[in-house]
């Protein structure tokens, strides 16, 4: 038995439906490469995926790497930019497998797809009353990560819906330069890469506000608790 504690990732392709079957198929295939772990995607669930990473701070690098590279696109192989919604889950995994995700169990699977299902519901009406005009909601109308490990911390919410909004505004030329940027490489040369100068790389991560989801992606960190 596999009592390991990890992070859980139930995601899915925003707007999938849109890809025509050789694009998906691709995309697919990128996803995978990426990951650099053995994905399958669940045939009932279209592009839904899961992802086993280490219950770690460490993991959400990981994830915001993951996606920046889907985001960019892969010009030379055609195909276009693309956004994920992730559910994570954090706790134990009682049931292990050399198969992979789809045949493990455990807490951390339940409060993955939990966070997952939470984006799935259909958006919610803003509740108005007298006494509180507007009455903040759950809605999931731009969310695009949750996060349950069991605790129910509300700043853990409010960040996440604070980077949301934020990473929902980018487009495939921020996605482009983040996607440069988390990898190390210099401003000099992204703009090489990119085929633009160095300040239109200053400013498209400017215009993406990537310091401000910096800062609530190192709050994020810097909550984890290891005790869930």
């Amino acid at each position: 038995m596999d009592t390991a504690s990890r992070l859980i990732v139930i995601a899915d392709i925003v707007d999938s439906r849109s890809l025509d079957p050789e694009t998906r198929r691709g995309v697919q295939a990128r996803i995978r490469e990426l990951a650099e772990a053995p994905l399958q995607f669940r045939f009932a669930g279209g592009d839904e995926f899961e992802w086993a990473l280490p219950d770690e701070p460490a993991s959400l690098d990981t994830l915001l790497r993951f996606r920046a590279a889907l985001g960019a696109g892969d010009a030379p192989r055609g195909l276009p930019s693309v956004a994920l919604r992730c559910g994570l889950g954090r706790g134990v995994v009682t049931v292990g497998s050399p198969d992979g995700p789809y045949a493990e169990d455990g807490p951390a699977y339940h409060r993955a797809r939990a966070a997952y299902d939470v984006m799935r519901r259909e958006p919610a009406r803003q509740r108005r009353s007298q006494k509180q005009p507007f009455e903040p909601t759950d809605a999931p109308d731009h969310r695009r990560t949750t996060l349950d490990d069991g605790r129910g911390d509300p700043v853990q919410d409010a960040l996440l819906l604070f980077m949301d909004e934020v990473m929902t505004q980018w487009s495939r030329v921020h996605w482009e330069a983040i996607d440069h940027v988390l990898r190390g490489t210099s401003y000099e040369d992204a703009a090489q890469a990119l085929g633009v100068s160095t300040p239109a790389v200053f400013k498209r991560l400017k215009s993406a506000r990537l310091n401000s989801y910096l800062v609530g992606h190192k709050a994020l960190k810097a909550r984890w608790d290891n005790d869930v």
